[in-house]
């Protein structure tokens, strides 16, 4: 377990609690104690975006493999959501040691922390998760999303 402390005074406390939060990230600690509120609230706003983009791609992708053989021309847009959210995630998320954390927002995680060298009064808990077959989930649904998406364009094209 890593606490990010609260540093008052000096230049650029948020600056050093990033350093800080990105040393512990790095070096693949289970739990993340954050007690800055900006910096708290910065990084969980970070990981909910990353988790939206990653929702909606395995979401639009599923609607967009099952409206496919109902009616063709509806998963066209599904496909595209998939593959677009696929892409940003994949450039702007997956290598990023952020997405293998998620946020403790129900506190199930409170006997992993040493309460006594707390000095925050709500801190934000990220929890290192293993991520591997979200990872693969996610990447199987675009690609076919993306196959689907060619051959309708081709198809239609064609046509």
């Amino acid at each position: 377990c890593v606490i990010i402390h609260e540093v008052f005074g000096g230049q650029a406390p948020l600056e050093k609690g990033e350093r800080e939060l990105d040393k512990a990230m790095v070096a693949k600690h289970s739990t993340i104690v954050i007690e800055p509120h900006q910096l708290g609230e910065e990084c969980m706003r970070y990981i909910r975006v990353g988790n939206a983009l990653h929702k909606v791609c395995v979401l639009s992708g599923v609607t967009a493999l099952g409206v496919s053989g109902f009616k063709w021309s509806w998963s066209i847009p599904f496909s595209a959501l998939t593959v677009g959210c696929a892409a940003v995630y994949q450039f702007s998320w997956q290598h990023d040691p952020a997405c293998k954390y998620q946020v403790d927002t129900a506190g199930h995680y409170l006997h992993r922390i040493p309460l006594d060298q707390l000095t925050a009064s709500a801190p934000i808990i990220l929890l290192r998760r293993d991520d591997r077959v979200r990872k693969k989930l996610h990447n199987t649904i675009a690609g076919a999303c993306g196959i689907l998406l060619v051959y309708q364009l081709f198809s239609y094209a064609t046509s």
